[in-house]
């Protein structure tokens, strides 16, 4: 496949027949980029124009009356069976016809090309601003009021965790703290004096 071959036959090609130009276009799709040496059989080129074996042929016959395709060197094709052997074309793609004003492509607005740039939009002050949320918050913050969705203002001050809080972290051998007001039993030491478990034991057991 060449694609200067199918521009050529496309575009390039002078008095096409309309009729012809589905056979020329299957010719230019075998050629090299020079135009030479494309043997698509003829059933092939009745496939590509939809078109019927006896047609195809009336095309060839009808493209190399008016000089656009020519015998090439038939040896291309030698490699196949000669009962099978299709004729090998050249493409006179030395012959363009010229290009009409209306279609010059610095006349004709292109696709992709705009005629005329669009100046630049400048939008990054439309860009650059705070989300919702935290711009409600900095302004009832600063008037000295609660945020109005019930949530209490972020506090500053340091968080009393149990890092921050002096004293041991664990309660493991630490002394349990003592009421000094409490009275204590004057013979058990430890135990309260209104109820002393040891005391209760002897008078128990004395009673007995």
């Amino acid at each position: 496949m060449s694609i200067e071959a199918v521009a050529w036959a496309l575009s390039d090609a002078p008095d096409v027949p309309p009729s012809c130009l589905a056979v020329l276009i299957g010719l230019a799709n075998h050629a090299h980029a020079n135009g030479r040496a494309a043997f698509p059989s003829q059933e092939r080129l009745a496939f590509y124009a939809r078109k019927s074996v006896r047609a195809v042929r009336n095309d060839l016959a009808e493209l190399a009356r008016l000089g656009l395709i020519r015998r090439g060197d038939q040896r291309h094709a030698i490699f196949l069976p000669a009962d099978r052997r299709p004729v090998v074309w050249d493409l006179a793609m030395e012959r363009r016809r010229p290009l009409p004003t209306a279609l010059d492509p610095f006349a004709e607005p292109q696709s992709g090309r705009p005629t005329e740039a669009p100046e630049p939009v400048d939008n990054r002050a439309e860009a650059d601003f705070p989300p919702v949320r935290d711009r409600a918050e900095a302004q009832y913050r600063a008037a000295g009021s609660a945020v109005p969705n019930g949530r209490k203002r972020a506090s500053y001050e340091p968080s009393l965790t149990i890092n921050n809080q002096k004293g041991p972290r664990s309660l493991r051998g630490a002394a349990l703290p003592t009421n000094p007001a409490a009275a204590h039993c004057p013979k058990h030491r430890g135990s309260p004096a209104h109820n002393c478990a040891p005391c209760r034991s002897e008078a128990l057991a004395g009673d007995r």
